[in-house]
């Protein structure tokens, strides 16, 4: 099924609920090979280049999500981490990997920004600036992975069956603190809908985001009950919104979810 079907399902569903179901309106999500792309241009433009196109799928494959927005820093907020040539070449932000130094494998990351004496519009900026969305480089990254009906990797799948797992730790930045051992699966009562109850696994989302990535910015209390969590919240990017229809599978996916916890 594709990613339009696949939403106009979800939306058709939600308009056929009882009368007195909650019946959100579940935002659209662009094609898989955009999905989850975001535009840098804190300073680009003002220097007289061409903004960034930053794909999270290129980077999944060898990273965790805790790695990049916990140990690196960057925000998830668009525009708030205010990336620049000056704190890539200083091996913060994109420049915390991309140094041009070997890495796993003995693989060299080409390093994020040119020299400063080079100036704009040397050959290096090209690397990153100005690109735009290939959908054949996706499709033949994403043919050999497990995929969801919408045409998206299926992430977890993936981990499990299709490559080893991201990389969590950067030499000089990370450190290693111990990792809590929370690994149950708990359920999060629904009403208002006739869909079931959301099973919440802490061991798939421990995985790529640890504790820090989701507690407390996204979810400040950890006690159960402590807080109602609304759709219209979710659709807005809050709570599981903040990655779940951005760079996570989107909430149309809502059997995804709604299911009993095993």
């Amino acid at each position: 099924m594709s990613a339009a079907r696949l939403a106009a399902a979800a939306a058709l569903l939600a308009w056929a609920a009882p009368a007195s179901a909650a019946k959100p309106v579940l935002p659209p999500f662009p094609p898989p090979y955009r999905y989850g792309t975001v535009v840098l241009d804190g300073f680009s433009s003002r220097a007289g280049m061409k903004p960034v196109l930053f794909e999270h799928w290129r980077h999944r494959l060898l990273y965790t999500c805790r790695l990049c927005h916990v140990d690196v820093g960057f925000a998830m907020q668009a525009g708030a981490t205010q990336i620049s040539a000056d704190t890539n070449r200083s091996r913060l932000h994109c420049g915390a990997c991309h140094d041009g130094r070997a890495r796993d494998g003995g693989k060299p990351l080409f390093a994020a920004c040119a020299p400063a004496d080079a100036g704009p519009g040397a050959p290096a900026c090209a690397r990153c600036h100005g690109r735009e969305p290939d959908p054949e480089a996706y499709e033949a990254f994403a043919r050999s992975l497990p995929q969801e009906p919408s045409g998206l990797v299926d992430w977890e799948l993936a981990e499990r069956t299709a490559f080893t797992k991201p990389a969590d730790f950067v030499e000089g930045i990370s450190l290693r603190p111990d990792r809590l051992g929370i690994d149950r699966d708990f359920s999060l009562s629904v009403g208002g809908t006739w869909l079931g109850q959301v099973a919440f696994s802490h061991r798939k989302h421990a995985a790529w985001s640890g504790c820090e990535g989701c507690h407390p910015e996204i979810f400040p209390s950890t006690s159960r009950g402590a807080r109602e969590f609304r759709m219209k919240e979710v659709a807005a990017g809050d709570f599981c919104g903040a990655c779940h229809g951005r760079v996570a599978f989107p909430i149309a996916s809502c059997l995804r979810c709604h299911q009993t916890p095993r």
